[in-house]
C-alpha cells in the first residue's frame, strides 16, 4: 500500500523541531562556543521563518506545496548536520577538547554556510507566496536550492502565482510566462508538468467570468502537448 503523503504542517514540524534542538544543544556546548553560538543564531532565524511558513500554509485557501516540501526536506538535512556538529561540542576537557576545536573549525564554517542557504531558500519561499507587496507580480529572484537549475525557480514561481495569486492579472501573467517556458523546449514542458503546473492551469481555464483567463490557460496547456 502506497504511503500517504505527509501534511504540510507535518513536513514543517520536523525542521522546526530540529532548529529548536540545535539551539538547545548549542547552549550546552563546552567547546567551539563562538561557533556554536553562531549556529544557534542561524537556527533561531530559521525557526522563525519556518513558523511563518507554517502559518501561511495553514491560512492559504489553495496552497502550492511543491517548493515548500522540497525546501523543508533540504532544510531538515542541513539542520541535522548542524545538530550533529553542536552535540559533538559537549564533551570532556583537556587536550582532546583543544584538538577537537581545531579540527572542526572547517565543519562549522561549512554548516554555517548551509544554514545561510537554507534561510535564503525559506525567505524566497515566503516571498513567492506574498502577492500583496508588489501588486501581485511574480518574484523572479533565484534561491540557492535552484542555483544549478534556475528554470526550476521560475516554474515554481509561476505555478504558485497561477494557483495562489488573488490578483486576476497576476494569474494571467504567470500563465503566459508558463506558456513561454513550455515553448522553449521539451525539458521545460516536462518540468512544468512534473512540478504540478497542469491542475492550476485547468482551474484557470474554467474561470468563465474571464474569457482572457480561459484563452491564456488554454494556450499554456496546448504548449505542453
Amino acid at each position: 500500500m502506497e504511503e500517504q503523503e505527509k501534511s504540510i504542517q507535518e513536513e514543517l514540524s520536523l525542521p522546526i523541531l530540529l532548529a529548536d534542538r540545535v539551539i538547545k544543544s548549542a547552549q550546552e556546548a563546552e567547546s567551539s562556543l563562538a561557533d556554536c553560538a553562531e549556529l544557534a543564531k542561524q537556527a533561531h532565524k530559521l525557526s522563525h521563518q519556518l513558523r511563518c511558513a507554517a502559518r501561511l500554509a495553514a491560512a492559504a485557501a489553495s496552497l502550492y506545496d511543491r517548493p515548500l516540501r522540497r525546501i523543508a526536506a533540504d532544510v531538515s538535512k542541513n539542520l541535522e548536520r548542524a545538530l550533529t556538529l553542536v552535540r559533538k561540542c559537549k564533551h570532556g576537557g583537556g587536550v582532546l577538547r583543544h584538538v577537537f576545536a581545531i579540527t572542526t573549525t572547517a565543519d562549522h564554517r561549512k554548516v554555517s554556510s548551509l544554514l545561510d542557504s537554507s534561510s535564503a531558500d525559506v525567505a524566497w519561499l515566503l516571498s513567492i507566496f506574498d502577492f500583496d507587496s508588489d501588486g501581485g507580480g511574480a518574484n523572479l529572484s533565484l534561491p540557492p536550492i535552484a542555483s544549478n537549475d534556475p528554470t526550476l525557480a521560475f516554474v515554481w514561481t509561476y505555478i504558485a502565482a497561477v494557483q495562489m495569486n488573488h490578483h486576476h492579472r497576476g494569474r494571467i501573467d504567470a500563465a503566459n510566462n508558463l506558456a513561454s517556458l513550455a515553448r522553449d523546449n521539451d525539458l521545460k514542458k516536462k518540468m512544468i508538468v512534473e512540478e504540478g503546473g497542469v491542475p492550476p492551469l485547468l482551474k484557470l481555464l474554467k474561470e468563465r467570468a474571464s474569457p482572457e483567463s480561459q484563452i491564456v490557460a488554454a494556450g499554456a496547456l496546448l504548449c505542453r502537448e
